[in-house]
């Protein structure tokens, strides 16, 4: 996902991150801007992701230089700080990881060709916010010998728009190969026809770890949904097929896209109420979220958390969180 300064700046106000170890604030403590900053000199982070809320949180973060540069060679570490008392108080630290991928499309106009269109990247970091309101990070980056430290402001909001973690599954009952032709709910190629058998809603009563994919690899606007299919979905359902519940479902009718270039969302992602694409949830066998992953995802990222679901066995009961919380 690729987001210009000037495209950030009007998105940050919604956003960033803090952690969970509970710090003391001492005397050393930034002096945070009274607005919202993207950077200065030449580094400017942001955050890419959508609004985060009270509660666990995964920031999706990059780095540009002044010239709208995305920059993949950086450290970065970050301490957050929770604004909202008579002075900042420091709420925990964590480093930031690098997740890089080539960004790719299927291109339907050139024999559904992959099309490769440049190298892309984000920085994770895995924070938990205790309250509403404003908060501060602390950016620390290393890049190429050199230190800079940036202050940056930001808004946490109450609750996530997109359904959290241990909020129920919606269950939505998405188009399938049972009732339309492959091609026109799937922009892959080849189809992954075994992810459109089976809706949300039924997946939901099986009992096992559902794995859910909105994403659109002919017409993704980040050209990260092919990369995330293709590197994360895919090797984690030739190895959990069996036992997991694998879906895929186009955030936007391909019919319009098509005949008009017209972004119109399906029902399910209105039901999710999401904002962007790509996105993985893994829900669990008791019907909850027991994992959500907006934007560039490594493997190993949704797979422990699959993991983890797997290990606990089948439900000792028949699944009550299903439906829209």
């Amino acid at each position: 996902m690729r987001i210009t300064r000037l495209v950030a700046l009007c998105l940050v106000l919604a956003f960033l991150p803090a952690l969970t170890a509970a710090c003391g604030s001492g005397d050393d403590v930034p002096d945070f801007p009274e607005v919202v900053t993207l950077g200065e000199g030449d580094l400017f982070p942001s955050i890419i992701n959508g609004p985060l809320a009270v509660g666990e949180n995964r920031i999706v973060m990059q780095l540009l230089d002044a010239d709208d540069n995305l920059l993949l060679d950086a450290e970065l570490h970050l301490r957050f700080y929770n604004l909202n008392g008579d002075k900042p108080r420091l709420a925990g630290e964590s480093d930031a990881r690098l997740i890089s991928s080539e960004l790719s499309f299927i291109d339907e106009n050139n024999s559904f060709r992959r099309t490769v269109t440049g190298e892309g990247g984000a920085y994770v970091a895995y924070a938990t916010f205790d309250q509403p309101g404003a908060w501060g990070a602390e950016f620390t980056i290393l890049r190429a010998g050199d230190e800079t430290v940036v202050p940056y402001r930001f808004n946490v909001l109450e609750d996530s728009v997109e359904p959290g973690l241990g909020d129920p599954a919606p269950a939505s009952v998405q188009a399938t190969t049972a009732t339309e032709p492959i091609e026109e709910i799937d922009s892959s190629f080849p189809f992954r026809e075994a992810m459109h058998t089976t809706t949300v809603a039924d997946a939901l009563k099986t009992g096992k770890p559902i794995v859910i994919a909105f994403a659109t690899p002919a017409f993704c606007t980040s050209r990260t949904c092919g990369p995330v299919l293709d590197l994360v979905v895919d090797p984690l359902f030739w190895r959990y097929g069996s036992d997991a519940v694998f879906i895929h479902i186009e955030p936007y009718s391909l019919r319009d896209l098509r005949a008009a270039n017209v972004q119109n969302a399906v029902p399910a992602v209105l039901e999710w109420r999401l904002q962007s694409e790509p996105w993985i949830f893994v829900v669990g066998r008791d019907g909850r979220i027991a994992g959500k992953f907006e934007g560039l995802v490594a493997m190993d990222e949704v797979e422990s958390v699959l993991q983890l679901l797997l290990a606990e066995g089948p439900a000792s009961a028949t699944p009550a969180a299903t439906g829209t919380p």
